[in-house]
């Protein structure tokens, strides 16, 4: 598979496309949240002796739900990587473009809350690693 490298430009032109993407999967994310705590409660409400949950039907339903949001945030996620970049950190909100700087393999790495992409790492160091953009 052949990776597309972005210039600063190209990743700073396609953010508010992936950055609506992202906050989209952010709230699925939360959706998701909630729809397995609500199948984690129904089953401490307890079980039949058959063995049945109680709340069997309300159970399905959540889970039905649950599966929803999970396959719509699944498609969220593909069209984000359609783009050519890569999710990081969904709750965070970080994206890594690939890209070259100075010959060398590196991701540009935006945070949702930053205006345009001012970052970049190593492929191996992570958020942690981050460091500006060279003049």
């Amino acid at each position: 598979m052949t990776v597309r490298h972005f210039t600063v430009d190209e990743a700073n032109t396609v953010l508010p496309q992936v950055a609506e993407l992202l906050r989209v999967l952010r709230d699925m994310q939360g959706q998701a949240r909630g729809k397995y705590e609500e199948m984690r409660d129904i089953r401490e409400v307890g079980y039949r002796k058959d063995g049945n949950l109680i709340m069997m039907s309300d159970y399905q339903v959540a889970k039905r739900e649950f599966d929803d949001v999970v396959a719509e945030a699944n498609r969220v996620l593909a069209a984000i990587h359609e783009v050519g970049c890569r999710v990081t950190d969904v709750e965070v909100g970080l994206i890594d473009f690939p890209a070259v700087i100075e010959g060398q393999d590196v991701y540009l790495c935006w945070r949702i809350d930053e205006p345009v992409v001012g970052y970049y790492h190593g492929l191996d160091e992570g958020y942690a690693g981050r460091r500006p953009l060279p003049d």
